[in-house]
């Protein structure tokens, strides 16, 4: 789960509703459908090897159903994936209440929509074009994408580096 949310950068909801039929094992790939996409915006994602393992291992062999089925039927909730994931952050020493949101309700360090946000960065600081990255997380306008920028202050730094501008200043870049 956590490979996902964070190797993948899907929404919580998007990925417990995965299954298998969706996933195209020989290219790589996850088809968000429709149904299951914020927006209902169907799309595809890419799956690095480490993820497509993961997802292998977690199917055990099955190629119909769900990739994360309840105990009882159906799929996992949005709600047990967050409570893993603070079991998870708690052991670890990590999570604590941030805040307090305007219901009172207790707003934890650590939760799933953190991944998703972590993936972006991570793959700006990698390099990834910021177009591909808005495919990737199935967003409509750049504009939503380019928050991401903001929080990745080496991108931009990096992004001059590997251009060719370097080539015109005469120079490297200290």
């Amino acid at each position: 789960m956590l490979l996902l949310l964070a190797g993948a950068g899907l929404r919580v909801g998007e990925m417990t509703q995965i299954i298998a039929e969706d996933i195209d094992f020989l290219k790589g790939y996850l088809h968000v459908q429709a149904s299951n996409a914020k927006f209902k915006k169907p799309r595809t994602v890419v799956l690095l090897p480490q993820v497509l393992d993961a997802v292998t291992k977690q199917l055990a062999g099955r190629t119909k159903g769900w990739l994360f089925p309840s105990r009882l039927d159906g799929h996992i909730t949005s709600r047990q994936v967050q409570n893993i994931l603070d079991g998870i952050a708690t052991r670890a020493g990590l999570q604590e209440v941030k805040r307090l949101d305007k219901a009172g309700k207790s707003r934890h360090r650590v939760h799933p929509h953190l991944l998703r946000h972590s993936f972006a960065v991570w793959s700006l600081d990698s390099g990834v074009p910021v177009g591909d990255l808005q495919d990737q997380l199935g967003h409509s306008s750049l504009a939503t994408t380019g928050i991401y920028l903001k929080a990745s202050p080496n991108h931009r730094r990096e992004a001059y580096i590997r251009s060719s501008l370097l080539n015109f200043l005469g120079g490297e870049m200290s």
